[in-house]
C-alpha cells in the first residue's frame, strides 16, 4: 500500500521521534519544503498535488513560540510581496478542558442534526470540533448559535493565549479573534491560527498552524509539546501573480584586461565570494566594452574595473551603477567598501 503525503508536520514528528532527538536536544527548530497531495476535486488555490513549506519547535510549551511560529509566517508574507492579508487567531483549549466543550458541542448539533451536510454528520461522533469549519453554507448558518470554545478553556489555556496574544500586540503584529478557528487536522491543541487574502477565493488562507502538545507520544515519543505552520507556495504565487518586483542582479562585476589583471581579478572574486558578495567576471580577454554590456546585462549593481594602471597601484576603480560614482578602492578593502555601500 502506498500512501501520498497530505501534510507535513507528521512525518516531521516520526523523523524526529525515530532518530531520538527528543533524547539529545531539549529544544528542535526544523523547516521543510516538498510537494504534498490531496484526492479531492481540484479548484484554485487547490489542487491535486501542491508544494508546501513549513517549520516546527518541538520541546516547549512556551507561549513565546506559538508567537515565533506566527512571526515567521508574517515576515515571509511581506518579504514576498503579499499585502492586505489577515492573521486570524483562537484557542482550542488543552484535552482536559475541551472534552466539556465537545460535550455541549454535540449535544447542539445533534437537535440539528437532519440540516447538516453528510460529511457533518460523520465528523459529529468522530471529532465534532470539524464541523465549526465546514464551508457548507447550512453548517455555516448553525454554527453562528453553536457554543463558543473561549468560553469554555481552562485557565492555564486562557493565560497561553493571553500571553501568546501579548507577544503579538507587543511586536505589532495585528490579529483577528476566531471563535470557530479550529483548522482542518485532528491533532491540534491551544492556538490555532490561519493566515488569509481576499483574492483567493473560497480557499482564501495560504498559511496556517498551531501548537499540538500530543502528537509526538502518539507517534510513540516522550511527551513533547510541539508548535509549526505550513504555507502553500502556490497560494502565495496566485496572491502575489500581478505585483510588479524588481529584478536583481549580481552584487558587482569584474572588468580586467587579461595576464596579470585576470589573475588579480579571480583573487578579488574569491575573497568577495566569502564575505558574502556575489560576483561575476569572463576570464576571456575582450575589449572593456563587450564586458561593460555583459556586467549591464546581468544587472551588476557595481562594476569593479581592473587594467594595467589600477594593477600598478594596487587599487580597484569600483563604479556605482544607481550613483554613478567611481572611485579607487585598495584590493584589500573592496569587500569592505561594497559591504558598507550596499548597506545604504
Amino acid at each position: 500500500m502506498i500512501t501520498l503525503r497530505p501534510e507535513g508536520t507528521a512525518g516531521v514528528v516520526r523523523a524526529y521521534v525515530e532518530n531520538g532527538d527528543y533524547n539529545r536536544l531539549s529544544l528542535c527548530k526544523f523547516f521543510y519544503s516538498g510537494p504534498m497531495f490531496r484526492a479531492e476535486k481540484p479548484q484554485r488555490g487547490r489542487l491535486r498535488q501542491f508544494n508546501q513549506l513549513g517549520a516546527e519547535i518541538f520541546g516547549s510549551e512556551d507561549p513565546y513560540y506559538d508567537y515565533e511560529i506566527i512571526s515567521i509566517v508574517d515576515s515571509i508574507a511581506k518579504s514576498v510581496g503579499i499585502e492586505n492579508y489577515s492573521l486570524l487567531l483562537n484557542s482550542i483549549g488543552c484535552r482536559e478542558c475541551r472534552v466539556v466543550y465537545t460535550d455541549k458541542l454535540k449535544d447542539y448539533y445533534k437537535e440539528r442534526f437532519e440540516k447538516l451536510c453528510d460529511d457533518c454528520k460523520k465528523r459529529l461522533d468522530t471529532n465534532p470540533l470539524r464541523l465549526l469549519d465546514c464551508k457548507k453554507e447550512n453548517c455555516r448558518t448553525l454554527r453562528d448559535g453553536a457554543p463558543v470554545i473561549s468560553e469554555h478553556i481552562c485557565g492555564g489555556c486562557g493565560d497561553h493565549f493571553s500571553k501568546v496574544k501579548g507577544y503579538l500586540d507587543k511586536s505589532g503584529i495585528k490579529y483577528k479573534l476566531d471563535n470557530y478557528l479550529v483548522r482542518g487536522l485532528d491533532y491540534y491543541t491551544r492556538t490555532t491560527f490561519e493566515f488569509t487574502a481576499d483574492n483567493l477565493g473560497s480557499q482564501n488562507a495560504f498559511a496556517g498552524g498551531g501548537r499540538y502538545d500530543y502528537l509526538v507520544e502518539q507517534f510513540d515519543g516522550k511527551p513533547t509539546p510541539g508548535v509549526g505552520f505550513a504555507a502553500g507556495i502556490e497560494r502565495m504565487f496566485l496572491i502575489t501573480e500581478n505585483n510588479k518586483f524588481e529584478e536583481s542582479g549580481v552584487d558587482a562585476y569584474i572588468i580586467h584586461t587579461g595576464g596579470e589583471t585576470l589573475s588579480r581579478a579571480v583573487d578579488l572574486s574569491l575573497e568577495l565570494r566569502k564575505s558574502g558578495i556575489s560576483v561575476d567576471l569572463d576570464p576571456e580577454t575582450k575589449g572593456f566594452k563587450a564586458q561593460f554590456k555583459k556586467a549591464e546585462r546581468e544587472r551588476a549593481s557595481f562594476f569593479i574595473i581592473i587594467g594595467d594602471d589600477e594593477l600598478s597601484e594596487g587599487k580597484a576603480a569600483v563604479k556605482n551603477q544607481k550613483t554613478g560614482e567611481q572611485q579607487k578602492v585598495s584590493f584589500d578593502e573592496v569587500a569592505l567598501f561594497l559591504a558598507g555601500e550596499m548597506q545604504k
